[in-house]
């Protein structure tokens, strides 16, 4: 089943409950209105390795964040 929910919202705990297979893009919007869109380049479904690298992009984006909002404070 394909879920093309723009508005889906997934939590940490979520996600260790989610089938990695057929993931075909991933989508990060951000407040200001831009988005990362990342798309498999060899296949038409990411790989492991490739999600895995992801995860890394996510976190750094997440440790960004986290920090600027403490220098905001």
């Amino acid at each position: 089943m394909e879920e093309n929910n723009k508005d889906r919202r997934t939590s940490v705990l979520e996600v260790g409950e989610m089938d990695p297979y057929g993931i075909r893009e991933v989508v990060i919007e951000f407040d200001n209105g831009d988005e990362d869109v990342f798309r498999p380049r060899m296949r038409e479904e990411f790989g492991s390795y490739e999600l895995q690298q992801l995860a890394v992009y996510i976190e750094t984006l997440s440790h960004d964040v986290k920090k600027d909002a403490n220098r905001l404070a």
